[in-house]
């Protein structure tokens, strides 16, 4: 036992070495055991924006994506590049870094909100052994960067926050980016803005807010340009459109061919997670049958989505409560059945069920928390850490909810580290509470 004190002792003296050598040895077990870097249906997309990139040439681009991972998948590809276009290993290696450095934000967090180096470097190991996220950082999409951004920001936030350092401008930089790395986030910096004029009373803050909406009108002009719609990305009316899965053939007669068909490939589905796909798998016959370009296309979408919304709001609203709860749900994406060595593919599953188990407990529990660090916070006329935690993540959860329906725990990954500090934080108000009585 006095063994492992001492452990424990020399790991708290050496925190971000600890956090780095179990991250790393986590990470190397795993690249070894799966030995690939995984493209999804969405990466095809950064690649394709990636290589134009590359190339210096926008015209003709139809708008899927916007530029914040694209330009970085483009720059790490340098030495990979091939005749086939971007090759995907190139990001690999940036983005194990950046889920590291990730790691070392979230102990450097903890210790920001007054935490004991021994429970910031506890609750940051959770964190690092959760396997899940590893696997994000061997996947073509967006998580692992927008994890590694969000960090920065609201590590600098808190920095800000408690008047140690002047981080605006890194704040204003990390926030434009992140807008371009996922349009949805232009949420974030006008709640970041609400906070500090609520506890700084200063305008300068509104830069926060003003050049993150910049980057977010400045690239739906490119899109305005290339396509003839001022949108940060063309999928919007397709995003919309997965809400009315549930009642795609109830809609107006201007639109009832094209809810005949999005029905038709939704029946066709067995369960509930492709069901929310089914629009993607009408797409070729809605695109044969219509004679419109992508861009066309999703517009026509979101004026059907609309008027079948405008038909159907108690149906709606229900998609949305679905929406919702599955934004509360854990994510992994893996090729369980590809693993470099076979035989360690059942082990880590075991691992990673009982981890993602261990993090859907700590969720629920979050969302029990929400109102009370809410209604204490606005009653109490304190902007405290579980506050700013559950306003960002709620609204996040609502925003996500309202305008698409799918994968959507992959909206409420990059935000699962700081749900972490939030659940422990109120646990520890709960003691200390407790201790007092």
């Amino acid at each position: 036992m006095r063994s492992l004190d001492k452990i424990w002792q020399a790991m708290v003296g050496n925190p971000v070495k600890t956090i780095v050598i179990t991250a790393v040895f986590i990470r190397i077990t795993i690249v070894m055991v799966y030995g690939q870097m995984t493209p999804y249906p969405d990466s095809e997309g950064y690649m394709s924006l990636g290589l134009r990139f590359l190339n210096l040439d926008l015209s003709g681009y139809e708008g899927e994506r916007s530029p914040g991972y694209p330009f970085l998948l483009a720059l790490c590809s340098l030495p990979f590049i091939s005749s086939h276009g971007i090759i995907p290993l190139g990001i690999l290696l940036p983005q194990l870094i950046m889920g590291i450095v990730a790691l070392v934000l979230l102990y450097k967090i903890c210790l920001l909100l007054g935490k004991e180096k021994g429970l910031a470097l506890a609750v940051t190991l959770i964190f690092t052994a959760y396997i899940p996220a590893v696997f994000f950082e061997m996947a073509v999409l967006t998580e692992t960067l927008s994890l590694f951004v969000i960090s920065l920001i609201f590590y600098f936030f808190f920095q800000e926050i408690a008047g140690d350092r002047n981080r605006l401008v890194w704040l204003v930089i990390l926030c434009s980016y992140l807008v371009l790395i996922k349009p949805f986030y232009i949420f974030l910096p006008f709640v970041l803005l609400a906070i500090f004029l609520l506890k700084k009373r200063s305008l300068k803050y509104i830069l926060i807010f003003i050049f993150p909406l910049l980057a977010f009108l400045g690239w739906s002009y490119v899109n305005k340009i290339n396509t003839g719609y001022f949108v940060s990305t063309t999928f919007y009316g397709f995003n919309l459109a997965q809400n009315c899965v549930s009642f795609a053939e109830n809609t107006t007669p201007e639109f009832q061919q094209i809810g005949d068909i999005y029905a038709k490939y939704r029946d066709n589905r067995t369960t509930d997670k492709e069901e929310s796909m089914a629009i993607w798998e009408a797409y070729p016959e809605l695109t044969e049958n219509t004679g419109l370009s992508f861009p066309d296309l999703s517009k026509k979408l979101y004026d059907y989505s609309i008027a079948t919304i405008k038909k159907n709001p108690g149906s709606y609203l229900g998609q949305v409560f679905i929406s919702w709860c599955d934004f509360w749900k854990t994510s992994l994406y893996w090729e369980p059945h590809n693993f470099a060595v076979p035989e360690a593919g059942q082990p880590v599953l075991y691992i990673t069920y009982a981890e993602r188990i261990l993090f859907q407990l700590i969720k629920i529990l979050f969302v029990l928390l929400i109102p009370y660090n809410i209604i204490r916070g606005i009653r109490k006329r304190k902007v405290e850490p579980p506050f700013i935690i559950s306003l960002v993540v709620l609204t996040a959860s609502l925003l996500q909810a309202f305008v698409t329906y799918g994968t959507n725990s992959r909206f409420s990954f990059p935000f699962e580290s700081l749900i972490l500090i939030s659940v422990v934080l109120n646990l520890i108000m709960y003691r200390k509470k407790k201790a007092t009585q």
